[in-house]
């Protein structure tokens, strides 16, 4: 609140840990700060959390040189907003002179000034993503009056200073019904941007507005797969990020150039937050504890790390849908805050409405 390539070659970092060429081919993730210039009502990254919390820039540098040892060589850096980081420039000197191969950066494009975009646009391995809910109304609704215009601008200053950038896009009820509309001005606006990447809205800790409307119903869930065909049919490169169900649906549904979307929680990833707990992503709370010196390869090597991005031995293997789950890459049910019904998992009625009339 990674994604690459185009459709039909989406999210090409392979989920397997290879220390056999000394190189793990995913990111490590660390959220710089839980500080924003934006309330988001939908934020997973902030919600429930009463005070900011940051990395000192030095903790931070030692968890990069950590990682790297540990034989990461891409790097997610997210917030909040890292723009408010003071010291992300010469973190970003630091791990491109380490010798890390690719940095990600997540903004929502508020303070991106044409400054700002030239110093990033140095970095000929960086790539970013820059947060767009959908029409003016509806961004404003959700990040505040005005937001929409100062993330367009900050949008267009990165495509000119010649930055590689990816609109992320949240995706709920209200922007469904307008998502083709939307995604046609996104790329007839902004020429040059890599794609457009939709990550689906879930219940957050303290949501208190309403939020559990927005959230997708399997039928919901089916129609979202059929639009991203449809589009990128049409040459409107979209995606859907960490989500293999979208990948069991299309090939249910027998739809074409739907790009493949890779697990949420996979061998390799993990992410250390702004108050050092060590989780398996972003939108995950499941804690495998807080960051110390020389603890990165410890976890990835516990028992609990390698049951939490392994198959499922419970729920899985007891449904008629396992075989097509597990072609397709998904591992895990689908988690409780896809929309907040527990009784039987999102995933399978999801896959049970195919063929059903709509």
């Amino acid at each position: 609140m990674a994604v690459q390539g185009q459709a039909g070659n989406v999210m090409k970092t392979c989920a397997v840990t290879m220390r056999d060429t000394g190189g793990i081919n995913d990111n490590l993730s660390i959220e710089l700060t839980t500080r924003c210039n934006s309330e988001c009502t939908h934020c997973f990254a902030r919600s429930g959390r009463v005070e900011e919390t940051s990395l000192t820039p030095k903790l931070t540098r030692e968890i990069c040189a950590e990682g790297y040892a540990a034989g990461y060589r891409h790097l997610h850096l997210t917030g909040g907003e890292p723009l408010l980081w003071k010291g992300l420039f010469d973190l970003l000197d630091e791990v491109f002179g380490r010798g890390y191969h690719s940095v990600f950066l997540n903004t929502n494009g508020m303070l991106m000034t044409d400054h700002v975009a030239c110093r990033l646009a140095q970095y000929a391995n960086l790539a970013l993503s820059v947060s767009l809910q959908g029409p003016e109304v509806l961004h404003d609704s959700m990040r505040g009056i005005g937001s929409h215009g100062q993330a367009c601008q900050g949008i267009a200053r990165a495509l000119d200073a010649g930055l590689k950038l990816t609109i992320f896009t949240a995706i709920g009820k209200t922007l469904l019904a307008q998502l083709p509309g939307f995604v046609a001005d996104v790329y007839d606006k902004f020429h040059g941007i890599e794609r457009l990447t939709l990550i689906q809205m879930i219940r957050v800790n303290g949501d208190d507005g309403g939020l559990s409307k927005e959230l997708l119903d399997p039928k919901d869930f089916l129609r979202l797969v059929r639009t991203v065909s449809a589009l990128n049919l049409y040459g409107l490169k979209t995606d859907v990020l960490n989500d293999p169900l979208v990948n069991v649906a299309a090939e249910m549904l027998q739809l074409p150039l739907v790009p493949q979307s890779h697990p949420l929680c996979r061998s390799g990833k993990l992410i250390v937050r702004a108050n050092r707990d060590i989780t398996l992503a972003h939108s995950t709370w499941e804690v495998m504890g807080q960051y110390a010196p020389d603890m990165i390869e410890g976890v990835l090597a516990d028992d609990r790390y390698r049951n939490a991005v392994g198959p499922d031995t419970v729920i899985c293997p007891t449904c008629r849908y396992v075989e097509q789950c597990r072609r397709n890459g998904m591992r895990q049910p689908s988690a409780p805050v896809m929309d907040m019904q527990s009784e039987v998992p999102y995933c399978q009625r999801v896959l049970t409405c195919i063929g059903q009339p709509s």
